[in-house]
């Protein structure tokens, strides 16, 4: 020991006699600095310290009011803050982000297994009309959106949140991965936020959108091309089907693992933020992603990804079979993964389809009998996939009419069922519900509530074949919120009455057009009357 801590003395020796001749001029010396310091750099086992860095500053919250809570993440103490306009519903919203946050952002860093840098997380609300965006120190959403009566998409806020993780290049993984973490989560059993939401976030992100028609691969030679890089369809859709795609690939764990080595945690130099990105990401951008893909699966993943990500045409495999074939709700890729049908909304047979019994935990590829599916309907309510097949095991009213001359919403069956505070719905159409007027292009149907206190309540969705939304609004209220429906023939809807003023719920089925006003009524001779019992 001592003998190497002689030799190491008189290396400093040594450098301090050098450096002591050299630096008796001004030249040199600046020489000098510079090659001491492109040597300490060289010789560093991390990347620089990132420049993208903004503070909260005082000014910031002028005007503005705050709501915040103290969570556990990873064993830490961190902080998560809110902030907004004191106007409309922003307050109530505030509240409601918050509780999200606080929910998603430990989950999310188990399932990561790191934590952002930060002691606070601060998300603020958009009040100048720009884009939602993370800057480090502050994560910025619309607390309301679309409408100032509805609070922010979660899955934009899922996004927002994600990037405190993801922030770094290659954009196509950053903006892919942020978006479609929840997907992988909750398939992982790390997140449970139901069907539902997952739906929600994949039809947010496009997931069944067709491929923008200024098509183009997303790998780093985009950025050199000034490919328009916000462009909604281009960036965020087809960077979320990517991921879906690798995730179907790699499977659940390897999946995650792949995600984990996409940063390097133990970076406290890069920023006071954000997660360090792995140094082969900071170095090689797509090709370090390819290199870390290719250690969790041994494959050709530049002819896997070509077209999405690398500039060669795509592969029939990959673009095809993120369609749905059948229309049960599950992608032919993810069917071929699973063994089941692509062609066969019923894989099994036994009446009931693939998505459902998924959703009810039941094998889709071994009948099953009827009083199974019975049992778990009743318990766990009718599931919102637009399609007739659980409707059928359950003993729910059926209302049906002939069609009528001159219908103008060829509605051949309404049923509905009240399982606990939830009323369940279920509309059926001759033809799709988008086709009925093909000369209006901004056509809604609805139904409207005609109770005792009128039109309390509606509920229904834009009328063309990719918005798989529906919304639902109390008038008396004032609260406005999307439900999930699937545009097709069906038209699925629940709604929660227990605290519906009156005893029956009337329902009219009708059309909107663009200036609001009826465009036509269900030809039934009177409202769907239905009564409510209370648990």
């Amino acid at each position: 020991m001592r003998k190497f801590f002689q030799v190491k003395d008189k290396k400093l020796l040594f450098y301090n006699l050098t450096y002591s001749k050299l630096f008796n001029s001004m030249k040199t010396r600046q020489l000098t600095l510079l090659i001491l310091t492109l040597l300490f750099l060289s010789g560093r086992d991390n990347f620089p310290k990132s420049s993208f860095n903004t503070t909260l500053h005082p000014e910031d919250e002028v005007g503005l009011e705050s709501q915040e809570t103290s969570i556990q993440v990873l064993g830490e103490s961190k902080i998560i803050r809110v902030l907004y306009k004191p106007e409309g519903k922003k307050s109530q919203f505030a509240k409601l982000i918050l509780e999200t946050a606080s929910s998603y952002i430990p989950k999310l860093a188990e399932y990561l297994e790191a934590a952002p840098r930060a002691k606070v997380l601060t998300i603020k609300d958009i009040t100048d009309g720009s884009i939602a965006r993370n800057e480090g120190a502050i994560a910025y959403v619309p607390f309301a959106y679309p409408d100032p009566e509805l609070p922010i998409p979660a899955p934009l806020l899922y996004h927002e949140i994600g990037h405190w993780w993801f922030g770094q290049d290659p954009r196509w993984v950053s903006e892919g991965v942020s978006s479609f973490l929840p997907v992988a989560m909750e398939k992982s059993g790390s997140l449970s936020i139901g069907n539902l939401e997952i739906n929600k976030v994949k039809y947010w992100w496009g997931f069944r959108q067709p491929l923008s028609t200024i098509d183009l691969p997303l790998g780093d030679i985009a950025h050199v091309e000034n490919i328009p890089a916000n462009d909604f369809s281009i960036y965020y859709e087809k960077s979320f089907k990517i991921q879906y795609l690798i995730y179907l690939e790699l499977g659940a764990e390897k999946y995650r693992n792949f995600l984990m080595s996409l940063m390097d945690p133990k970076h406290e130099s890069w920023h006071d933020y954000f997660i360090a990105p792995s140094k082969k990401i900071y170095e090689d951008k797509t090709k370090g992603v390819i290199s870390l893909l290719r250690k969790q699966k041994d494959m050709d993943w530049d002819q896997f990804l070509s077209g999405w990500v690398q500039r060669k045409g795509y592969q029939k495999k990959t673009k095809s079979l993120l369609q749905d074939q059948d229309g049960d709700s599950i992608v032919d890729y993810e069917e071929i993964v699973n063994q089941t049908s692509i062609t066969e909304w019923d894989s099994d047979k036994d009446g009931l389809g693939d998505f459902a019994e998924t959703i009810l935990g039941t094998n889709p590829k071994e009948p099953n009998p009827k009083e199974i599916f019975q049992n778990k309907i009743q318990n766990t309510g009718i599931i919102l996939d637009g399609m007739a097949d659980d409707w059928e095991f359950i003993d729910a009213i059926t209302l049906t009419q002939p069609k009528l001359p001159n219908q103008k919403i060829p509605i051949t069956e309404f049923r509905y069922k009240q399982i606990g505070n939830l009323l369940y719905g279920m509309v059926r159409s001759d033809k799709p519900f988008y086709k009925m007027d093909s000369n209006e292009k901004d056509l809604y149907f609805f139904l409207a509530d005609n109770s005792k206190q009128k039109e309390r309540v509606g509920f229904g969705f834009k009328m063309n074949p990719n918005d798989v939304y529906g919304w639902e609004y109390e008038r008396t209220k004032g609260n406005k919120r999307y439900v999930w429906g699937k545009v097709g023939h069906v038209f699925e809807f629940q709604i929660d009455i227990s605290d519906h003023p009156d005893s029956e719920l009337v329902l009219v089925p009708l059309i909107n057009g663009p200036s609001g006003p009826s465009r036509g009524y269900w030809d039934y001779g009177k409202p769907i009357v239905i009564p409510l019992s209370k648990p």
